[in-house]
């Protein structure tokens, strides 16, 4: 038999017995039969390598991890933790069965109706909990707290006897000092998973977006801990990212002196700001960071410690580099009635759709035009090479004085044109300035007229959008 010496490092108490005796106990008590094969039968090193942050970790770190850990044992139906209050462990469930509660919010409380700035659909006044998750036998939970201070966002209630191994936070955090990748890993893990959420959390311009593209976000979106009173943005701040909140609340308000909102819920005890609405998880706010350049319009403040989702406008856009349909469809879903010609004319339908109203207007060669010199300077930005060619034909037809499809462009633009295609000086931002000029034009008029049609709601119609014309 091999020899072993053991020696505490600790005060401690042990507890032992001869086989026999083990028996006769078990047959007494056949209850405590499964928790107590568990304990001796388990490896906790293989338990802790179907950890997704932990699996690629050496068996010998695992070990060490493995040695830190103790085991907890609790009745049915006795709450493992609740929500709110403070996280320092990782629970992994060896035997017996949990379930997970979260809270629901419910109602139709909407703040901001004049600007889609605050989504908050779904968002209410009244709450109830629900079981969102069964845990068995394996499963592990409350990850959470190793790696961000907040209290804990769900509850947790035994539904049979259940035991545990759990791993204290500040064990873990010394355990990360040894072995730092796992941290990295752990960020990545907690991404993915806040990211796979999003699609179930109603946000209703994320809807058809692509499984892929969905999956880019992992890597591109930022998590940020929030404490009480601190400030995300302030009114008037350029608009430069997207959140989404993981858990906690936010407050929303609008100084007085701005444009009113049509529906103001409360006002706030400073005299100069009046409060728009509280935001709770799963509610997400500053998305027309995304699509436009305006400045913020309302200040955001945490209420609490809290967590946060975020992701940049690059890096948003970065999604859809080879997918500019998808990006265009997003921006109309957002925006509706509120959008603007660029996104129309980048989302293939709604190009035909305004193609077609331009051409009963005896206006179509301003389309044509537009199309002819984006593909022009796309060209030229992605191979180079003589453009001199096509540089000919489209103001030929398009630029030249008595031409059939001749737009309508200013005396001094025609001119500087002329002059750089007879002196060669032909490059791909040469008709830069007619474009803008002709897409001005269209902008001003032409989709000002489109948007009164029946046409504009059906294209929506086609996307299954709703399109007021209005920014609700």
């Amino acid at each position: 038999m091999e020899q072993v010496e053991a020696c505490a490092s600790e005060k401690s108490l042990l507890v032992y017995s001869d086989e026999e005796a083990i028996k006769t106990f078990l047959v007494k008590y056949p209850e405590l039969t499964e928790p107590f094969n568990a304990i001796i039968g388990s490896h906790i090193e293989t338990y802790l390598s179907n950890i997704p942050f932990l699996e690629s970790l050496q068996a010998s770190k695992l070990s060490v991890l493995a040695t830190m850990c103790r085991f907890e044992a609790l009745e049915a139906n006795q709450i493992v933790f609740e929500e709110n209050t403070s996280g320092d462990k990782l629970y992994i469930l060896l035997s017996g069965k949990a379930t997970v509660l979260a809270p629901q919010w419910v109602g139709n409380a909407t703040i901001m109706q004049q600007s889609m700035e605050w989504g908050v659909e779904g968002s209410g006044n009244e709450r109830k909990d629900v079981i969102v998750a069964g845990l068995k036998g394996g499963d592990y939970f409350g990850e959470t707290a190793l790696f961000v201070n907040v209290n804990r966002t769900s509850t947790v209630r035994t539904e049979s006897k259940s035991l545990f191994v759990v791993v204290e936070k500040r064990t873990f955090e010394n355990f990360c000092k040894v072995c730092p990748q796992i941290r990295e890993k752990l960020t990545s893990v907690m991404k993915q998973r806040m990211v796979s959420k999003l699609s179930s959390l109603g946000i209703p311009f994320l809807v058809g977006i692509p499984t892929e593209s969905m999956r880019s976000l992992t890597s591109l979106v930022e998590i940020h801990e929030i404490q009480n009173d601190e400030v995300i943005f302030r009114e008037g701040d350029p608009g430069d990212r997207f959140y989404i909140i993981v858990h906690g609340q936010v407050k929303v308000e609008k100084d007085e002196q701005s444009e009113k909102s049509e529906k103001i819920e409360e006002h706030d005890n400073d005299t100069h700001s009046k409060r728009l609405g509280v935001l709770n998880a799963g509610n997400y706010f500053g998305e027309m960071a995304l699509v436009s350049d305006l400045p913020r319009s309302a200040t955001v403040t945490a209420l609490g410690r809290g967590v946060l989702l975020s992701v940049d406008k690059e890096s948003f856009r970065t999604i859809f580099a080879s997918n500019s349909n998808a990006l265009a469809e997003f921006s109309l879903r957002l925006l509706r009635g509120s959008s603007e010609l660029k996104h129309l004319l980048a989302h293939s339908l709604g190009m035909s759709a305004f193609r077609a109203f331009m051409r009963r207007s005896v206006a179509e060669e301003n389309v044509d035009f537009w199309i002819a010199v984006r593909d022009f300077k796309q060209q030229g930005e992605q191979a180079g090479g003589d453009l001199y060619e096509k540089a000919i034909i489209i103001f030929e037809r398009y630029c030249k004085e008595d031409s059939d499809h001749q737009v309508n462009l200013p005396c001094s633009i025609r001119t500087s044109l002329h002059k750089s295609i007879d002196e060669k000086d032909v490059h791909a931002n040469l008709f830069n300035d007619s474009m803008g000029e002709i897409y001005r034009l269209m902008e001003r008029d032409s989709y000002a007229r489109f948007k009164r049609t029946p046409g504009f709601k059906e294209f929506f119609k086609c996307l299954g959008i709703l399109a007021e014309n209005d920014d609700g």
